[in-house]
């Protein structure tokens, strides 16, 4: 009886691995609980463009690049967009007789026999990449759907989209075409995992620009007819007025994408062509991260861990906006919370609701501030605060004297580094003698895109120069080194995510002299990089030799430094 050969065998005798990294993906198989293609991948030793092939070999299904075929309009809507996400697939084509699919996972034959039945057509599978079928998905229903939208726009279905009757605009946001157009705009940024979406009008074009992995991409041209009743759509999503279109107006989304719950936090202010919207993208399911896989060395991990194991004290983060620094607090939080502790928080908003945690939203417009809020908690019986942002002398000297009376204070500040996050705290007005008793640590944090690890290759373009520019020895030349190549899942950009950049100070006895004498912040910083701190250059040169980050990205962050 004839046996079929096991997908590694076929890649090896393709010579796209060697024997060597079959058997290291296959001791790697059992730990991740994922296919040995995947795996292989994960580990560098392949990339998808050649293992797609062989597995439809293996399979007896034909390969496709979706990259080089055209998918007509009629054929696309012989399977429905939600079938077509949810099994991640794509119709390709039709002859009259055969519809062919492109399927991530050929073996999904439950689905095969349901578009079957639902076409009555005898239906072909391929294998495609899986990021190809979604940037297929996105583009083709994206694009059907904004021609209905402008179809409805140009019959009156919509109603009148320059008046400024607020029927006509509601109307329009509500058809069905603007709904989904919307839908698919908010989706398709979910799935790139983009962190901001701009819905932003220029001179004869409306842009949607995604910001994926700190970078912004232009992902859609939209024609700017649908302005109106896109920004309506938007609008009453979010709860705000529709009929204000002269003042920024701020709002919320609720929604339910890929089976997790998104909230969107939306933000529109009036510009020279029109109202332009940006929505900051919140995954919850991001701030269940865990502290031992935020990115920390283990020297930096340890001394965290040892300050937020604290009865009382204060822990600060530090960093521009965008730098992870509430995914940090949230992770801190989540590393000691529990039953026996009442754990408080104000923010301005409150990003993620989490268990066990008190939180409350800063209201300015009825005078609920950081310091009015922070008094109250002080009479709540509060074992740990947390403090969305410290701006100025009288949040920080509260918060200082709760760290100083038995409670647990994490905050953030905006600095650019470690050490002179304390000279600040002296600057906005705290007295230097409380600020060295009350700090334990702080951190300053910057994040770094990651090489993608589905086309991860050795960098062959080191040169002693670059090392010598990164502070490193002659001799680390040898080392091996990583960047990506370009695939498809990192939109050929080679870095996918993003790696967490640290630097930890840790209140010795000597800095918190230091402190109270006023010293400057090069001073206190010379003498915690001799008592072992790393700084943010010396932490992404480590995630650089390990490979999670090239030299353009050290550079970069050397820069802004």
């Amino acid at each position: 009886m004839f046996k079929r050969k096991k997908i590694g065998q076929l890649l090896i005798e393709a010579g796209h691995i060697t024997e060597k990294e079959l058997n290291i993906g296959l001791a790697e198989q059992k730990k991740r609980g994922k296919r040995i293609g995947q795996v292989l991948i994960e580990l560098g030793y392949l990339t998808e463009d050649k293992l797609l092939p062989i597995l439809g070999k293996q399979l007896k299904v034909p390969f496709v690049d979706l990259s080089k075929v055209e998918i007509k309009p009629e054929v696309l809507k012989m399977v429905p967009e939600k079938i077509c996400r949810k099994h991640i697939l794509v119709p390709i084509s039709f002859d009259g007789k055969s519809l062919m699919i492109g399927m991530a996972d050929p073996l999904d034959v439950f689905i095969i026999d349901e578009i079957q039945f639902q076409n009555n057509c005898e239906v072909v599978r391929a294998i495609c990449s899986e990021n190809q079928i979604a940037d297929a998905t996105d583009k083709l229903y994206v694009a059907g759907a904004m021609a209905d939208a402008l179809n409805a726009l140009a019959t009156g279905e919509g109603g009148d989209v320059d008046s400024s009757a607020l029927d006509g605009l509601k109307k329009a946001s509500e058809e069905t075409p603007i709904i989904k157009l919307v839908n698919l705009i908010l989706t398709s940024a979910v799935q790139k995992g983009a962190s901001d979406i701009h819905i932003e009008p220029d001179e004869g074009e409306l842009r949607v620009r995604l910001r994926i992995d700190g970078t912004l991409i232009i992902t859609m041209n939209l024609q700017p007819e649908a302005l109106p009743s896109v920004m309506s759509r938007i609008k009453i999503l979010s709860g705000m007025d529709i009929s204000e279109r002269r003042l920024p107006q701020d709002g919320r989304i609720q929604m339910i994408i890929m089976d997790k719950p998104i909230d969107f936090r939306v933000n529109t202010i009036p510009t020279a062509w029109g109202e332009k919207a940006c929505l900051r993208i919140l995954d919850k399911s991001n701030v269940n991260v865990q502290l031992d896989q935020m990115g920390f060395t283990p020297t930096n991990f340890a001394m965290l861990k040892k300050a937020i194991g604290s009865p009382n004290g204060m822990c600060l983060v530090t960093g521009p906006t965008g730098s992870g620094k509430t995914t940090t607090l949230y992770s801190c939080l989540n590393a000691i919370k529990g039953p026996d502790l009442n754990i408080c928080t104000v923010e301005n908003p409150v990003e993620y609701k989490l268990k066990f945690i008190n939180q409350v939203q800063v209201r300015p417009e009825i005078e609920l501030n950081f310091s009015t809020v922070l008094r109250a908690f002080l009479r709540q019986d509060p074992d740990v605060i947390m403090l969305g942002e410290i701006r100025d002398e009288e949040t920080a000297s509260i918060a200082v004297e709760a760290a100083l009376t038995g409670h647990l204070v994490f905050a953030t500040l905006h600095t650019n580094d470690a050490p002179s996050t304390a000279i600040r705290l002296v600057d906005m007005g705290v007295e230097p003698f409380l600020v060295s008793s009350a700090l334990l640590c702080i951190v300053s944090q910057r994040l770094a895109r990651r090489v993608c690890k589905f086309c991860k290759d050795v960098d062959t373009t080191i040169t002693p120069e670059i090392i010598a520019d990164l502070g490193l020895p002659p001799e680390a030349i040898n080392e091996t080194y990583y960047r990506g190549k370009g695939c498809e899942k990192c939109g050929k950009t080679g870095y996918k995510g993003r790696v967490g950049v640290h630097e930890v100070m840790y209140t010795h006895e000597n800095l918190r002299r230091m402190i109270i004498q006023k010293v400057g912040p090069d001073d206190l910083k010379n003498e915690a990089l001799r008592l072992g701190m790393k700084s943010l250059k010396d932490d992404i040169v480590v995630k650089f030799q390990q490979g999670l980050t090239t030299p353009e990205e050290v550079f970069a962050l050397a820069r802004a430094d």
